[in-house]
């Protein structure tokens, strides 16, 4: 009986290990995902990491992110479908000031854009993280803890010593753990420069008091702190920042429109077809739902950047909406939002798993020519970041 007992736990032992094994296999498979043209990521897939926005990239989406004052930086690219937030709202990485406190979801590079970011075998030995370059989320403070039933309760000021002291603010967190997130009670540096938002309009610090539920943004502070660049006090007082981006995003999008991926391509003897788009996520609802109900949108191709060929307004093709589906519970990087169209022209871009961006009913823009790829050559010097 004793043996017996003996063998089954050691069964038992076995069993846990080899479902340990298993999970440990499936969470490096996450982890190491490889994006594929065509194929939004599985749930969960890859690294968060968070740190200071301390360049940018706008035109190629792209940017590093400093963690701390000897970590060497993560140098990013969004991915095509990678959606950024800023205050709470759909953005663009043009929209976030250097310095903003970020976090962000980290995957291996797209099949085939191995070479966006051209990091030396020195630094991916020192620190392997570096290989997870391609953003598929980005969002500041306020955007990623709020997303997530997140906010801080005030415990009131402290003042710091040391060789430079600084005035603190002690809070601590309400709401639920999350990853990569700070879940215990926190010191964040406050002096003059940081912003003090209550009802619409910007107060002095000794606005702040005790018990107060807030929201918050930060920077890199001395010695490895962080520190407060602005705080809401209430949220009527967000709710207004909120849209403040939000506007800057629509009128954003309307001039370079929605982006997505085509899914599938139907060619015709005529030289047109259909095309079957799926958008991208990450936009405000209301630009979705003007394409939709756009009868005749226009198309154009793209690069992964979302960068179009050429001057997107004169170069796209006029197309008539055939249908419009909405898909349940879309994958991350998805709108779930899927259009079929007949276009009387193929370009060269419109194949499976290639870019392109939809026009709505949306008024005429004329955009800098920096924006366009224009040549084979400006394409060429766009599809790797220049690392200082």
């Amino acid at each position: 009986m004793i043996r017996a007992t003996h063998l089954s736990v050691l069964g038992l032992f076995a069993v846990i290990s080899v479902a340990s094994a298993a999970d440990d296999a499936k969470s490096e498979a996450l982890r190491d995902h490889i994006p594929k043209p065509g194929v939004f990521p599985p749930a969960g897939a890859g690294i968060h990491w968070n740190g200071d926005l301390v360049m940018s990239d706008p035109m190629n989406r792209r940017g590093p992110l400093r963690k701390s004052q000897h970590a060497p930086r993560l140098y990013f690219a969004m991915l095509p479908y990678g959606m950024v937030s800023y205050h709470g709202a759909p953005a663009d990485v043009r929209d976030i000031p250097l310095g903003t406190h970020l976090h962000g979801r980290f995957l291996l590079p797209i099949k085939g854009e191995e070479e966006t970011i051209p990091l030396t075998e020195k630094q991916l030995k020192q620190s392997p993280s570096l290989r997870h370059s391609h953003a598929i989320l980005l969002e500041d403070d306020v955007s990623f803890h709020q997303r997530q039933g997140r906010s801080w309760k005030v415990l009131g000021f402290e003042q710091g010593g040391g060789p430079a002291p600084r005035l603190k603010l002690s809070v601590e967190p309400i709401g639920p753990e999350i990853e990569g997130g700070l879940n215990k009670p926190t010191l964040f540096d406050i002096d003059d420069a940081a912003r003090v938002w209550q009802k619409r309009s910007l107060v002095a610090k000794e606005a702040i008091k005790p018990d107060q539920e807030v929201q918050m943004n930060l920077t890199w502070g001395p010695f490895d702190s962080l520190a407060i660049t602005d705080i809401w006090l209430d949220n009527e007082s967000l709710t207004a920042c909120r849209e403040i981006q939000r506007q800057r995003h629509l009128r954003l999008i309307r001039s370079r429109f929605l982006p997505g991926w085509v899914d599938a391509v139907k060619n015709t003897d005529t030289g047109g077809g259909e095309v079957t788009v799926t958008l991208f996520g990450g936009m405000d609802p209301t630009l979705y739902e003007e394409l939709s109900t756009t009868p005749h949108p226009k198309i154009c191709d793209a690069a992964t950047t979302l960068r179009t060929w050429s001057y997107h307004q004169e170069y796209s093709v006029r197309g008539e909406t055939l249908q419009v589906e909405t898909l349940e519970n879309p994958p991350l990087g998805s709108s779930g939002i899927q259009m079929r169209l007949q276009i009387p022209q193929m370009l060269e871009g419109f194949r499976t798993g290639r870019i392109v961006r939809l026009k709505g009913p949306w008024t005429y823009v004329l955009l800098p020519a920096d924006e366009w790829l224009a040549s084979p050559e400006v394409f060429e010097q766009a599809r790797r970041m220049r690392l200082p």
